[in-house]
């Protein structure tokens, strides 16, 4: 079993047992912030069922209808996620809302805050976790459920300071207004976590991934590439096909640019934090570029070299456009 499985295992038990502590929380106290705060958790496991059956599924290998693997369903369950977490936030909202009109008593505030407490220490523990797999492992999934649940402990810990003031003051409407600033958050949380996966979901510029990547190719480059620009990248989940333009000394034969372009990839590849691919167009150099080219002894060059051209994030992705 992976550890991705494992860390999706972990979490669906994790929450059942914090969902359990929650809801024993609540009947004992009938607190209307430990309620939306139990509601919360509902979307815990909902999400750990989720992401317990896209993990098994984003692992498989690339196929025949799958030539770039099974990788961005993750960014599927994440945002879906967060449209649970979404409409959660409102129920939260709503009902917190209701308890201001229709206030209950709180009881044995005691064992309450000491059940959500706990609660609270399984999923700190379980959201760090979470997040160390999920960043090693490049997992978007077990990155957001992570990140939930972090959230979560917040919003707990919000509940808690709630009950205690309403212990020390007896003002009941607190309890409402830690709901309803549970549910607030979590709306904003939800909004985050749909922005962000959506946008892997279409391939958005992703530009920690552009920054690593130019960095690494600096790193690898040979004298010969002379240039790389037009990149991009097709996410799915832990893979990336990155495709880019590359310029080459135009009298090279096809032979010994295909070796070098595949040691190159191979060097980049390796040193890079996600599996990937490149699909290179290659592209002969021309006296624009013998300013930036370094080949010694080049049979055509007309102009002499003055310096290497810098391959940030901002050259790989839009081009050469200040040497035409």
């Amino acid at each position: 079993m992976s550890v991705k499985n494992k860390a999706a295992r972990l979490s669906f038990v994790i929450s059942f047992l914090v969902l359990g502590l929650k809801i024993f929380a609540y009947q004992q106290t009938k607190s209307t912030g430990i309620l939306s705060d139990a509601l919360e958790t509902v979307v815990n496991v909902i999400t750990a069922i989720v992401a317990l059956i896209v993990i098994r599924y984003a692992i498989e290998p690339a196929d025949e209808d799958h030539p770039y693997g099974h990788g961005k369903i993750e960014y599927f369950s994440a945002a879906f996620e967060g449209g649970i977490i979404f409409f959660a936030a409102l129920a939260i909202v709503f009902e917190s809302t209701k308890s201001l009109f229709y206030p209950r008593l709180i009881q044995n505030i005691e064992t309450g805050i000491i059940f959500i407490l706990l609660a609270t220490i399984l999923n700190a523990s379980t959201g760090i976790y979470l997040l160390k797999i999920g960043k090693n492992n490049n997992s978007e999934a077990l990155k957001a459920s992570g990140v939930h649940l972090m959230s979560d402990v917040k919003t707990t810990i919000g509940v808690i300071v709630g009950l205690v003031l309403y212990n020390l003051t007896g003002l009941i409407w607190i309890d409402s207004l830690i709901g309803i600033a549970v549910g607030i958050w979590l709306l904003f949380e939800s909004y985050q976590i749909i922005r962000k996966n959506l946008g892997g979901l279409l391939d958005q510029i992703d530009i920690n991934s552009i920054n690593e990547l130019s960095e690494k190719m600096s790193k690898h480059l040979e004298p010969a590439i002379i240039d790389i620009h037009n990149l991009r990248i097709i996410r799915a989940g832990h893979f990336h096909h990155i495709d880019a333009h590359i310029v080459v000394p135009e009298y090279y034969d096809i032979k010994i640019i295909h070796e070098m372009i595949e040691r190159f990839e191979k060097k980049v590849v390796s040193d890079y934090s996600f599996e990937g691919e490149f699909a290179f167009h290659t592209d002969p150099c021309g006296t624009s570029y013998c300013k930036v080219c370094s080949v010694e002894n080049c049979k055509i060059r007309k102009i002499n070299f003055e310096k290497r051209i810098l391959l940030n994030a901002q050259h790989i992705i839009n081009g050469p456009g200040h040497l035409n």
